[in-house]
């Protein structure tokens, strides 16, 4: 079984739950299950039905309805975004990763405690834009990190960078492969 958390419901965030659901119904042949927001059902639904025929999907998509169903340890925190944000710490074969979604700066101190990977969706370059959308800076999730305790910081949904603006960026934290399986 495969599986997803999602953390909001903008369209950046689900909509390609839309076309996996179309993969797996007639290519992939599998099934997954999803933990969201209240809502993330219907929405999901609702989209796959205005693009795709009417298809039934529950025999491909399984729509979780408590973190406690999932087959491995996963807690929340809520970030601070609009809509609102769920975090997750998730723990797979003894790795510990923890995703933040859109959220403005926040104290990750608590949820992000020494975890192996912190992906933070860091998309702003500068803290006044980030304050008004309610997002991070790439500098402001460094620091969070280090302060966490975090093993490695993994910097997705940001900005394009010019080479200049790269090279102001705050350093990163070491490489390392992401190797996360589930055994149900």
């Amino acid at each position: 079984m495969n599986y997803a958390l999602i953390s909001h419901l903008h369209g950046d965030h689900v909509v390609g739950l839309v076309f996996l659901a179309e993969c797996l119904l007639y290519r992939d042949k599998g099934s997954m299950a999803i933990f969201g927001p209240k809502g993330l059902e219907s929405l999901i639904y609702n989209l796959y039905h205005r693009v795709f025929s009417k298809t039934n999907l529950s025999n491909v998509l399984n729509f979780l309805p408590r973190l406690s169903e999932l087959p491995f340890p996963c807690s929340t925190s809520i970030g601070v975004h609009s809509p609102p944000d769920t975090i997750y710490r998730l723990e797979l074969d003894g790795t510990t990763v923890v995703y933040t979604g859109d959220t403005a700066q926040v104290d990750l101190t608590k949820i992000a405690r020494n975890a192996d990977y912190l992906i933070d969706e860091a998309s702003e370059t500068k803290p006044a834009l980030a304050r008004c959308f309610r997002h991070s800076t790439r500098a402001q999730a460094a620091r969070a990190a280090k302060r966490a305790g975090a093993k490695n910081l993994v910097l997705v949904h940001s900005p394009r960078l010019t080479p200049d603006r790269s090279a102001k960026s705050p350093a990163s934290f070491p490489e390392r492969p992401f190797p996360l399986t589930v055994k149900s």
